[in-house]
C-alpha cells in the first residue's frame, strides 16, 4: 500500500519489475514482484528463498555502481517483492540492439564501472552470477550501474560457483567456460 505502481519495465526468469512511486517519499522505484506461479510450482520454495537472497545481497551493497535496494517483504496476498532504486535509462541488452555495437571507447568506460561495481561486492562475500547486458543499467546522466542479483551467491572461502546440485548458475551465453566445468573452482 504504501507503494503506487506504473507501468510494466520487464519480465525475466525470477519475476517482473515495474516502475512505480514511493508515496510517502514521492520518488520513483522499482519493484520487483515474484510471480505467484513460480511460488507454487515444485520448486516454488526454491524460488522464493533465491528471491528473498537477492534481496539480501543487493542490501549489502552499498556502491555507486549498484543498484540500491529500498525495502522487500511480503504483501497480505503473500506476493514477494523489492523495491529498488528507479534508473531512469536503459540497459546495454537495449543499447545494443539499437545501437547494431557499442563505439570501443564506450564499451570500455561501461564495462570498467562493471569491473568496480563487482570487486567490490566480491570484496563483501557477493557472487552475482548472472552478469550479461541486460543487467548493466545505464542512466542517461552517464552512470552505470549492475542490477539482477537473483542469481547471486554470498561465498565462502573454498567454495566454487556451483550449487550443491552441481548445476551452473548463469545465462548460458554469458557464462565463463570453467563455470560450465564441474570440478573447477
Amino acid at each position: 500500500p504504501q507503494y503506487s505502481i506504473t507501468a510494466l519495465l520487464g519480465r525475466g526468469g525470477m519475476g517482473a519489475v515495474y516502475r512505480g512511486t514511493q508515496i510517502n517519499l514521492d520518488r520513483p522505484v522499482a519493484i520487483k514482484i515474484l510471480p505467484p506461479s513460480l511460488d507454487e510450482d515444485d520448486e516454488g520454495a526454491n524460488y522464493a528463498e533465491r528471491f528473498k537472497n537477492e534481496a539480501r545481497a543487493m542490501a549489502k551493497l552499498a556502491h555507486p555502481g549498484i543498484v540500491s535496494v529500498y525495502d522487500s517483504g511480503e504483501t497480505a496476498h503473500g506476493l514477494l517483492y523489492i523495491v529498488m532504486e528507479f534508473i531512469e535509462g536503459t540497459d546495454v541488452q537495449k543499447m545494443v540492439s539499437e545501437q547494431g555495437r557499442l563505439r570501443s571507447a564506450h564499451a570500455l568506460a561501461v564495462t570498467a564501472h562493471v569491473c568496480d561495481a563487482l570487486q567490490y561486492a566480491h570484496e563483501r562475500g557477493v557472487i552475482h552470477r548472472d552478469i550479461k547486458p541486460a543487467n548493466i543499467m545505464v542512466g542517461y546522466d552517464g552512470v552505470v550501474k549492475v542490477a539482477d542479483f537473483g542469481l547471486a551467491k554470498m561465498s565462502k572461502a573454498g567454495e566454487s560457483g556451483l550449487t550443491r546440485s552441481g548445476v551452473a548458475m548463469g545465462t548460458l551465453h554469458y557464462m565463463a567456460p570453467e563455470a560450465l566445468m564441474l570440478g573447477s573452482s
